[in-house]
């Protein structure tokens, strides 16, 4: 299929260099060899070869009282590349944390689009109190979480086949989040893997749940990625306005443009693809953009 229309990438990370050496020798030896490591200066026009208008800055921190650090580079790096989604981040334990979470959504700060947490990594579970600020906090400024909540991929698909699971991962960890706050908008990466129909089903009853396709709907023969589910494009289809094109660049094992054009080709009219690619995006982060 040939595409001529702008695409948004809902799941793109950058850090700062050090950083992004550390996670890519981390997914080296854990995970998989990274295809393009490429420093965060160069991603912003390296997609744009792609027609990628606009892309997320997700990043984490992965421990205590780095987060404002990570965000004063957040808030440097898009100031200096349009294309860029600004998103922060925060920890339960920091001792700025009630004051960056407002330093971070407050239209009349920061300002930025809205959070990442990424329960895989970080040792905390969503559900203790210290994030109630947090969860008010975006509900408050109208604010997006990107939350990878998600149990997958399993060890017996990585590299270190020994590799533990987050026991604060799944959605038996997110439904007491949206029992307590039901409005809150919500960015799920991978389709939610490995849980797809129970993540699905809570979507139709959350209308603020999105997802996003990042390291999904590929055939990349690299984890179970969600099209051996004979149901998944049924699903997809379902949840046509709710999807968002991610691609986990640049921590992928392989190009740029199979994911591209794996999306591209699954079996959905032009229409949900465009949604997906794009349209979608725009809504869910409240954009504009030049077709």
């Amino acid at each position: 299929m040939t595409y001529t229309s702008p695409i948004i990438d809902a799941h793109v990370h950058m850090f700062p260099d050090n950083l992004f050496d550390a996670i890519w020798k981390y997914f080296k030896r854990n995970y998989w060899d990274i295809s393009k490591e490429i420093y965060s200066n160069e991603i912003p026009s390296f997609l744009s070869q792609y027609n990628v208008q606009y892309h997320t800055s997700l990043l984490y921190a992965h421990k205590p009282n780095i987060s404002r650090d990570l965000n004063d580079w957040v808030r440097f790096i898009s100031k200096s590349y349009s294309q860029i989604i600004p998103f922060g981040t925060i920890h339960p334990e920091d001792k700025y944390f009630s004051e960056e979470l407002e330093r971070i959504l407050s239209p009349d700060k920061l300002d930025f689009t809205g959070l990442k947490l990424q329960l895989m990594v970080t040792d905390f579970d969503p559900n203790i109190s210290r994030l109630e600020e947090m969860y008010e906090k975006l509900l408050e400024y109208d604010k997006v979480l990107v939350l990878h909540i998600g149990n997958g991929p399993t060890a017996d698909h990585c590299r270190n086949k020994s590799l533990g699971m987050s026991p604060h991962v799944g959605i038996k960890k997110l439904r007491p989040v949206l029992l307590s706050y039901p409005k809150l908008k919500l960015q799920i990466p991978h389709l939610g893997a490995t849980e797809y129909g129970e993540m699905f089903n809570l979507a139709k009853e959350y209308k603020n749940i999105f997802f996003d396709t990042a390291m999904v709907l590929i055939d990349h023969k690299v984890f179970p990625s969600g099209l051996e589910r004979e149901s998944m494009i049924d699903d997809v289809k379902g949840l046509q306005n709710r999807i968002l094109f991610g691609s986990d660049f640049p921590n992928i094992p392989y190009n740029y443009s199979f994911c591209l054009n794996e999306t591209l080709q699954l079996d959905l009219p032009i229409g949900i693809i465009e949604k997906i690619l794009y349209k979608n995006a725009l809504c869910h982060y409240n954009l504009k953009i030049e077709t």
